[in-house]
């Protein structure tokens, strides 16, 4: 199947500055069903057997919960089901501060596991009283009384300030079961109303009312989604947090025994997911219940390929019919494609309609899927580009190579993030170039039997990557505050220093030994190091910075 030249001619640079690629950040991405990927990962998420979801930075936990949240097409079997988001940002010190506090005289896992049943119950009750003809029966009214209750003027509406306006605002005991093992907790802060009877709040009577509620309704079965408790935090504030996410976990296992209809998943980081205790949770049971998220090499390309394909579709440079025509195929045998894409009677613009990606069984040979994303990929970019080594030598390198192996974190994986970065960098340094050079036109060539345009210049592409590793830096610096002074020390002192370690990291920061360590783990928690040399006692590991985040060389 000869390639046909049905590219624009000249490509029309002007539009460079104007090509959106989508956002970042999975949660304010406007890209993000149109351009999604159904990788391996995602076919498994669709069987709802998992409830606890696994991933790096940047490896699409906010996208998919994302999408979830909108009931997105592309999640056909959650399509129909009752969404219930929890997303509130946890302060980790202010947690600690208050089980602290109040419940000094209590098992502060058994409050965690209280706080994350009354959250959950609070954001499913929320979500019932919106629905029409709320409340319909006595069950109902009951939920209605408990939100009346939770509501308080006197603090904020974060899951903290509602137990504690509930708790100090009226003369109440709460109670709930986890795996058979009562917890209650009575009004006992400063402020409560001596002699008034007391007024239990059952939370698994709730939690029934909710049930017959939903199973009573054409809504569908209720699914809660839960995101942004994993924020990176150190010292007293991580082992909140950790004990904080194990009582979740234990909670969601109660949950799947005693209210199974409630379906649920929850967004964890990977680095902080593998630091759990297990020995309590019991690690074959939560393995089990896990599922990680993973991105294949096949699946990455298709992801920049897309990201390409729709930018330049919206401007009408490039459609699917462009790329099955301009490309050459012989070798898959597509003998009915083939033969109406040579009846040249037929206009072209009728031809290149007829072509799209759904025309083909792309399922029957898995090369020809990766035959089409490497084509949407080359059509922009050179098929082969240049880095520079240590010696500031420029060594050639193939372009699928390099994205595969140049982005690669401290945790060794490439994240869709980082190279949708690189690929708006790339767009930016290139409009610039052609701006400044205005006789520079871009013409269509075959090469390899494809028709291709010459867009992104090699040394375009090697200053993008340069400059977008500065942009990765600026964003890793932001993701905890209290590192952005020792983080910027660290940046301003290693140079192209290949080893750090514990001695090293001391002696440029100051800091005690705890909070070097912590420091240490902040940096291998976002993927600036990872470890070349394991060692029990954390002081005498050795550690390497990846690629991505080494300086380029200069000159």
């Amino acid at each position: 199947m000869d390639a046909l030249n049905t590219l624009k001619e000249p490509f029309p640079t002007e539009v460079l500055p104007l090509l959106d690629f989508g956002s970042a950040d999975g949660r304010k991405d406007g890209f993000l069903e149109e351009t999604f990927v159904q990788t391996t990962f995602v076919k498994q998420f669709l069987q709802d057997r998992h409830s606890i979801i696994v991933g790096q930075i940047g490896s699409g936990k906010s996208a998919l919960f994302e999408l979830l949240k909108n009931k997105s097409k592309k999640l056909s079997v959650y399509r129909g089901r009752f969404i219930v988001p929890v997303e509130e940002a946890i302060s980790f010190q202010l947690l600690r501060r208050f089980i602290h506090d109040e419940f000094a005289d209590h098992d502060r896992k058994l409050i965690y596991k209280l706080i994350w049943k009354f959250q959950i119950l609070y954001r499913l009750c929320e979500e019932v009283s919106k629905l029409p003809g709320f409340p319909g029966d006595k069950g109902e009214k009951q939920i209605r009384a408990f939100l009346r209750d939770v509501k308080s003027k006197e603090f904020d509406e974060s899951v903290i300030g509602k137990i504690k306006g509930l708790l100090r605002n009226a003369s109440v005991e709460i109670k709930t079961k986890v795996s058979e093992a009562p917890i209650s907790i009575k009004a006992s802060f400063s402020g409560g109303h001596e002699g008034q009877s007391k007024q239990e709040i059952n939370l698994d009577r709730i939690f029934r009312h909710v049930v017959d509620s939903l199973e009573n309704r054409p809504s569908g079965r209720p699914l809660v989604i839960i995101d942004r408790i994993d924020t990176f935090v150190a010292g007293e504030d991580y082992d909140t947090q950790r004990e904080f996410i194990e009582a979740l976990i234990e909670v969601d296992d109660d949950l799947d025994v005693s209210h199974s209809f409630i379906g649920r998943k929850i967004f964890l980081r990977a680095d902080l997911f593998s630091r759990l205790d297990y020995e309590a949770l019991g690690y074959d049971k939560v393995n089990d219940n896990t599922l990680r998220i993973g991105w294949t090499d096949i699946e990455l390309l298709y992801f920049f390929a897309n990201r390409i394909l729709v930018a330049f579709k919206k401007h009408n440079i490039l459609t699917e019919g462009d790329v099955l025509l301009s490309t050459d195929l012989s070798k898959y045998h597509l003998s009915g494609i083939s033969i109406v894409r040579m009846i040249k009677i037929i206009p072209l613009s009728v031809r290149k309609k007829f072509f799209n990606f759904n025309s083909i069984n792309q399922e029957r040979d898995a090369s020809l899927h990766e035959k089409l994303n490497k084509s949407i990929i080359t059509k922009a970019f050179p098929r082969r580009i240049f880095h520079k080594d240590s010696s500031l030598n420029e060594v050639d390198i193939d372009i699928f190579d390099f994205l595969l192996t140049h982005f690669k974190d401290g945790h060794g994986k490439v994240t869709p993030r980082n190279l949708l970065t690189f690929l708006k960098q790339v767009v930016v340094v290139s409009a610039t170039y052609y701006e400044e050079n205005p006789d520079q036109e871009v013409h269509v060539k075959n090469i390899g039997g494809d028709w291709e345009w010459e867009l992104f210049k090699a040394r375009c592409v090697y200053g993008a990557y340069c400059k977008a590793k500065e942009e990765y830096i600026r964003n890793i610096s932001k993701v905890g505050d209290e590192w952005t002074k020792y983080f910027a020390t660290f940046i301003g002192r290693r140079a192209n220093k290949k080893t750090i370690d514990f001695g090293w990291m001391k002696s440029i920061t100051g800091l005690d030994d705890e909070r070097v360590i912590a420091f240490i783990a902040y940096l291998d928690h976002i993927g600036f190091l990872y470890v070349i040399e394991t060692h029990p006692d954390v002081k005498k590991r050795k550690y390497r910075v990846p690629i991505i985040y080494m300086p380029s060389p200069k000159g």
